[in-house]
């Protein structure tokens, strides 16, 4: 699996940095379909082309012609307005097999993968060639009367149709041949119409399996187009077809995960958890669909779930750190701060060198009121990563704050020898924050908190010149 976490940074009351990890959904999608999804439409697109055009043929067995569906399409119209025809479940098995060569009409000599050398072997040599940039590489275009062919490191990743038959044929097709089936369902027969019926069906399987095909190219292609409700539309009709009798292949386990997830894309959460539950039941063999499951019951507040979930994901997984990562920040979320200590230790032990652990366990502490143990974590974090901006920040914070205390303190001594002495004494303890928090300003030039900190200090130890530059950077005029 190509998923991939990111980690982001949320500051709690100026003071203590809170850290939580993110899906950043249609890049992980985007990453996913790039590497892993193409195998996977390979396995299912990638049989040879002419076999493909065989399959596809019209009536004159060279490929597919527009002419000659919209004739058989005319001849299929006239069949159903007639009682006796509009009954036989054959009349719909052709309807079908009409919009599924509809919807193939641009594209059957292309499949997911093919090399772009390949697609002009067999379309010839297209009408324009352009390049645009992607988030995620250089897109080369090929330009056809009827279609744009995307291509990304020589691979053919999508196409656009600019001349279609039909708005939407794979549901038409859908719909006949679900009328095919209850009408064949309805039928008594005799013993030579049986032996006709054994023909029909095996044409139901053929079109099934190619039904559940298109389903899953139309669902990449409508991600493309940040489509994500059509896409979602399209794969978990593959599954519809796929659960049917006359498909006989077993249902692709990536499939039903991919469902759920274009489900989440599109904000339909309790649909995203019905695939999910069922790529589950199927023994789906990747981490992450036990963390997306737990997202999706927190957004229907359902926590209890959602604890459940991560554990049964720990406990197939116990050596993925990312579900350590899922319970480390549900939780701190929970406010269950020895709970996320316990799993954010074994975290550190699967990666001792990940600064962002280190300071996690910092923020623990602090929660905790073990400032001592937090100090500590947080100058670990800084020893691996030195310009850690949160580490450095929270670790100049928490001196700052300790100084802030002893001159609270000062202010009740009225000896004016013991008050100057527990004065210096506070400021020595602002001088430690100062590496910390210009480190951190360093990283973070624009932070206002850093630098508004920074500024009180400077004050506080009379650093006049770095006093002036502050009050510059933050636009402010200074004040003799």
């Amino acid at each position: 699996m190509f998923l991939a976490r990111y980690l982001s940074f949320f500051k709690k009351n100026d003071v203590h940095s809170y850290f939580i990890f993110k899906i950043e959904l249609k890049k992980i999608f985007k990453i996913f379909i790039m590497k892993q999804f193409l195998i996977i439409s390979l396995a299912v697109f990638g049989f040879s082309v002419t076999t493909n055009a065989q399959v596809n043929a019209g009536l004159d067995g060279q490929g597919l012609d527009r002419d000659a569906i919209e004739r058989r399409l005319e001849r299929n119209d006239s069949r159903i307005e007639h009682d006796r025809h509009s009954e036989n479940p054959k009349t719909w098995v052709d309807r079908g097999i009409i919009f599924q060569d509809m919807f193939d009409i641009n594209t059957e000599f292309i499949y997911f993968g093919m090399a772009q050398e390949e697609l002009v072997l067999f379309m010839g040599e297209p009408n324009e060639i352009r390049t645009e940039e992607t988030d995620f590489s250089v897109r080369t275009i090929l330009v056809y009367d009827n279609i744009e062919v995307f291509f990304e490191e020589g691979a053919l990743v999508s196409y656009m149709e600019l001349d279609v038959m039909h708005e939407d044929p794979l549901n038409e097709a859908y719909n006949a041949f679900q009328t095919a089936i209850k009408l064949q369902e309805e039928e008594e027969l005799s013993f030579f119409q049986r032996i006709f019926r054994s023909n029909q069906e095996r044409r139901l399987q053929n079109a099934f399996d190619r039904l559940y095909g298109q389903f899953i190219n139309d669902a990449v292609v409508k991600y493309e187009r940040d489509d994500f409700s059509q896409a979602y539309n399209s794969f978990s009709k593959a599954i519809d077809v796929a659960d049917s009798p006359f498909y006989l292949e077993p249902l692709d386990e990536n499939i039903v995960f991919n469902t759920g997830f274009v489900a989440t894309l599109a904000g339909n959460v309790e649909e995203a958890l019905k695939y999910y539950n069922r790529a589950r039941e199927m023994d789906y063999d990747d981490v992450s669909l036990y963390i997306l499951i737990s997202d999706s019951y927190l957004q229907l507040g359902d926590s209890l779930r959602a604890e459940n979930v991560l554990q049964e994901g720990f406990e197939k997984f116990p050596a993925e750190n990312s579900i350590l990562v899922e319970l480390v920040n549900f939780y701190l979320e929970s406010g269950k701060s020895e709970d996320a200590l316990e799993y954010l230790q074994l975290a550190k032990e699967q990666e001792p060198d990940n600064p962002t652990f280190h300071y996690a366990e910092g923020t623990l502490y602090e929660r905790l009121n073990e400032p001592q143990k937090a100090v500590e974590a947080y100058k670990a974090a800084i020893e691996i990563e030195p310009d850690f901006f949160e580490a450095n920040f929270n670790l100049g914070v928490y001196y700052y704050n300790q100084a802030v205390n002893l001159l609270q303190e000062a202010q009740d001594i009225t000896d004016n020898v013991e008050y100057e002495k527990a004065r210096d004494a506070a400021y020595d303890e602002m001088a430690y924050a100062l590496p910390y928090l210009e480190r951190a300003h360093k990283s973070q030039p624009d932070n206002i908190d850093t630098m508004e900190t920074l500024r009180i200090i400077y004050y506080r130890l009379d650093r006049e010149e770095e006093l002036r530059e502050m009050y510059e950077k933050l636009g402010r005029e200074f004040e003799e």
